[in-house]
């Protein structure tokens, strides 16, 4: 199936069967359909096929409805995280150059001047009464006249998502229409989708994760139950009252669900494919799943730039921790520093060829190039392959944070924000263990030029510079940080080299 075609109405689906579900508010194909013909028609006014549209907007039929009006009419989303600050949904905007933008009135708040730049001639405001400089997204809501599905080469950029770079900066991931063809076409064949089928999510649909169980689930003729976030005790009631056929979901929010008081075996009994998003699966999450199901997991790993890469749906308690094993029409490769392959037992840098992989980075060749070794994407992850072939996570060779939520974090980033405080003199982030769930989390270790300043004025600080999800768990003041034989500052961002040096580092007379 053509991913465009999810925009229209379709054989074989009722154009009165719920599609929808938020808030308690049932929308059905028929709805969908007709509003995205509508906003298809207000943007092709605004936009040609191929350009940029900005969305800065929290799960809601609002995004839904906006990403099906592009892929009817062409025009590329350009969607940026709910949670994130306004400098750093500037930065995007501003690299991006997309002359439009459609935001929610409540993420939008004061900051309108944080975002404005050259290239940005209009933003349409949801749910917000009129302010200067910005027009009503009724604007957008065009009755009246048909609009055909726009088809362009299969090469052409369908999609733009945004993921954390280790320097940093966010990096606009381009998908072409071959490769959310051929990611529809995963989904629906790994996971059994059908007419039948429900879905609660939970996860954020301007990322991978959210956006293509959903696109899936549609192009399917199931059944949406979407969530504004992870709210374990909303999303526990909303299985029990939707029974849903299929969870997918990030390791953090498994662990929180599975043991919810409320979750029982009977809550899970309607559930037919449930797998977790993720580069390590832990323990207590699939002992948990194996005590209330009789049967573990599956495991998926992927990245914005490649989806689905590794998958472990054999269901074997005895594999349950491990990555699993290539995806269909994926070849990996595990190599070493000096770019050859290790044989099995060996660690090296997990490398994917796929026909889901990104053609390159917005607007960037110089690190679209650095992001391919001989035509293999590198993920910057290491791993291990066992005699049966199954993939086993085994660190990071990048800089990157990965959260219990899939959020990714870049520890140059915080510091960076941390290092605009007059009183931090040097600093070092790091990953961390969560004690709760065994999750990655920031630590930030901080000298200082006052000893007055204490962590919790470095986070109220952080707070309007950052998002919520990138904040520090812990804040170290310390009165020296590690340096290297050239004097630069020691790199500590591996969690095995935080903790084991986090003592040292917190030696007596440091404060948290």
């Amino acid at each position: 199936m053509d991913v465009r075609d999810i925009a229209q109405p379709r054989r074989g689906v009722a154009q009165d069967k719920p599609a929808l579900v938020f808030h308690g508010r049932c929308y059905t194909y028929g709805e969908l359909a007709a509003e995205s013909a509508r906003l298809a028609r207000g943007l092709s006014r605004r936009l040609a096929p191929g350009e940029l549209l900005a969305l800065w907007l929290p799960n809601g039929p609002e995004l839904l409805c906006l990403y099906l009006a592009c892929l009817r009419s062409g025009i590329v989303p350009v969607p940026l995280h709910r949670d994130m600050a306004a400098p750093e949904a500037g930065a995007i905007l501003r690299s991006s150059r997309a002359r439009v933008l459609i935001a929610s009135g409540s993420l939008l708040g004061a900051a309108q001047q944080a975002i404005a730049h050259d290239s940005l001639e209009r933003i349409y405001v949801i749910g917000a009464p009129a302010r200067a400089g910005c027009h009503d997204y009724e604007e957008l809501r065009c009755e009246g006249g048909t609009i055909a599905v726009y088809r362009d080469s299969d090469d052409s950029t369908g999609f733009v998502l945004h993921t954390s770079g280790s320097d940093g900066r966010a990096k606009g991931v381009m998908l072409s229409w071959r490769n959310l063809n051929e990611i529809l076409d995963l989904r629906l064949s790994q996971t059994g989708l059908g007419p039948d089928s429900v879905a609660v999510v939970a996860s954020c649909l301007t990322q991978s994760v959210g956006l293509h169980q959903s696109l899936a689930l549609l192009a399917a003729g199931g059944t949406l139950v979407l969530l504004e976030g992870y709210d374990i005790a909303r999303m526990a009631d909303a299985i029990h009252r939707y029974r849903p056929t299929h969870l997918i979901m990030v390791v953090n929010a498994f662990d929180r669900l599975l043991h919810h008081p409320a979750i029982t075996a009977a809550s899970l009994a309607s559930v037919r494919f449930a797998a977790v998003g993720a580069d390590r699966v832990t323990r207590r999450v699939q002992e948990r799943h194996i005590a209330l199901t009789g049967r573990p997991l599956h495991v998926s790993y992927g990245m914005s730039e490649s989806s689905w890469a590794i998958v472990n749906l054999d269901g074997r308690s005895d594999k349950c921790l491990a990555l699993g094993k290539p995806a269909p029409g994926v070849a990996i490769r595990l190599v070493d520093e000096q770019g050859l392959e290790v044989p099995p037992g060996a660690t090296g840098e997990i490398q994917i060829r796929s026909p889901r992989t990104m053609p390159g980075y917005l607007h960037d060749p110089a690190l679209t190039q650095a992001a391919f070794s001989d035509g293999w994407l590198r993920s910057g992850d290491l791993a291990w392959r066992d005699d049966e072939g199954y993939f086993w996570f085994a660190g990071r060779s990048k800089h990157i944070i990965v959260l219990g939520s899939g959020d990714n974090v870049s520890p140059v980033e915080i510091e960076q924000a941390l290092l605009g405080h007059p009183g931090v003199a040097r600093c070092l982030v790091a990953a961390t263990t969560a004690a709760e769930d065994g999750s990655e989390v920031p630590r930030a270790f901080v000298v200082r030029t006052d000893t007055s300043l204490c962590a919790g004025e470095l986070l109220d600080y952080l707070r309007p510079r950052l998002s919520a999800f990138k904040l520090p768990r812990e804040i170290v003041f310390v009165e020296e940080l590690p340096l290297g034989p050239t004097g630069k500052l020691a790199s500590m961002r591996a969690r095995r080299d935080t903790d084991a040096a986090s003592g040292q580092l917190a030696a007596p007379g440091a404060r948290r």
